[in-house]
């Protein structure tokens, strides 16, 4: 996704990550937007999950905005979120399940608001031959690919301690699963694309058992409290880019090929199993975080416990969005 496809298969692995529609727009005044803001760093790992964040770099909106933004492209996963911490970026865009793991150890962090949704994102995918119910080995990855293939084993009445799970990266499912190596995996394109492509299908997605995921915008609790303006308007072009790539995906997958050098193809149909959109946090993302950190502290992921009632800030949008989400 990114100079090739090599560096694509290191950098897609944290993707994730990943959104209902609740488009606003960025209009604030000329004269508070010619105040400038410094400059703003927003990390983001490398896939189409960061579409309008893409686009609105690409597009110049957020110069038209009269912000001074550079769009930091880091490996993914938890990188973007210790850039924040590290104060090395402003802001970060991370997937909740990423985003908890790193604020257990950081409970400064803030999640202001969701730019994305998705419940078909992430895509089970088989060998030839195997039945859900035949499933002996899984691959999967650390974080959220191990939490969903957790939850659709169990959708299948399965107990995940009697399935072999073998560790992987995305990149390496696709030639263990044709070799017969894993009987399945749960993961996203361009993987699960490049399994059916060799033999393998697709048999579920996340939203057949009820599972999905949100990509989140962190900023550290200090940068916020003195740049809370500034926030919001960065998240307000955000939410227009967002609006734009929702209704437009081919201008949003113009803008990842641009970006990442994706093929715009992949990109099209990769940025149509996302629904973009900013929104604040409900009560259903609160009760999905704290499954994800009590999921990650059984595994030894997570020590402690994490304030969601802190660290996800409720209410932001609504009360610092130029034109709050209906």
């Amino acid at each position: 996704m990114t100079h090739s496809i090599g560096r694509r298969a290191l950098l897609a692995v944290a993707a994730l990550a990943a959104l209902t529609v609740a488009s606003t727009s960025c209009t604030r005044p000329a004269t508070e937007a010619a105040q400038g803001s410094g400059l703003i760093r927003i990390s983001v790992g490398v896939d189409p999950s960061y579409a309008p964040i893409f686009l609105a770099d690409a597009e110049g909106m957020f110069e038209d905005a009269g912000l001074d933004v550079q769009v930091m492209q880091t490996e993914g996963g938890a990188a973007g979120a210790q850039n924040v911490v590290a104060g090395t970026s402003e802001l970060s865009g991370n997937a909740d399940s990423t985003a908890l793991t790193v604020m257990a150890a950081n409970p400064s962090l803030r999640a202001l608001g969701v730019f994305e949704d998705s419940d078909r994102y992430f895509q089970v995918a088989l060998r030839e031959g195997v039945e859900p119910k035949d499933i002996e080995t899984m691959g999967v990855f650390p974080g959220i690919g191990l939490y969903f293939t957790d939850l659709y084993l169990r959708s299948l009445g399965r107990d995940p301690a009697s399935v072999k799970l073998v560790n992987t990266s995305p990149p390496e499912q696709p030639a263990l699963l044709a070799r017969g190596d894993i009987d399945g995996f749960l993961s996203f394109d361009p993987w699960v694309e490049q399994a059916v492509e060799t033999g393998g299908r697709v048999v579920a997605t996340t939203g057949d058992f009820g599972a999905r995921y949100s990509q989140w915008i962190l900023a550290s609790d200090s940068w916020l409290s003195a740049n809370e303006d500034v926030a919001a308007r960065v998240f307000d072009v955000i939410a227009e880019a967002a609006a734009i790539t929702d209704a437009d995906p081919e201008r949003a997958a113009k803008a990842i090929s641009d970006s990442i050098q994706m093929d715009p193809a992949e990109a099209r149909r990769t940025v149509s199993q996302i629904d973009f959109g900013v929104r604040d946090f409900t009560d259903d993302d609160v009760a999905r975080a704290n499954q994800l950190v009590t999921f990650f502290r059984g595994q030894g992921k997570i020590t402690g416990e994490v304030d969601t009632s802190r660290v996800l800030l409720s209410g932001w949008v609504t009360d610092h969005l130029n034109q709050p989400p209906a």
